[in-house]
């Protein structure tokens, strides 16, 4: 049971925590599909914070969820996403 990604990336959000509050260091979403540019444009973003620790990752995506009965409804959400998935998906 769960909420569970299509995959399909909308956006993408670049944050860290600072003394338990977060901190937004990079966020842009779309009404389609991220464009390869708009993925690579992100990884640029990325590539220039001089301090990686602690940083996360949470992709803006279509989800649809087990607590549907007939799961039917889908709708979008910020999804966590590993250092490894984004350098995955993002270094295009």
């Amino acid at each position: 049971m769960g909420i569970y990604s299509n995959g399909k990336i909308f956006g993408l959000r670049i944050y860290n925590f600072n003394d338990d509050f977060s901190n937004t260091l990079f966020e842009e979403k779309y009404d389609e599909i991220m464009s390869h540019e708009q993925m690579r444009e992100a990884y640029l973003f990325y590539n220039q914070i001089n301090d990686k620790n602690n940083i996360s990752f949470q992709i803006y995506t279509e989800c649809s969820s087990t607590l549907d009965p007939y799961n039917k409804e889908n709708f979008m959400e910020w999804y966590p996403i590993s250092l490894n998935n984004f350098l995955e998906k993002f270094y295009v």
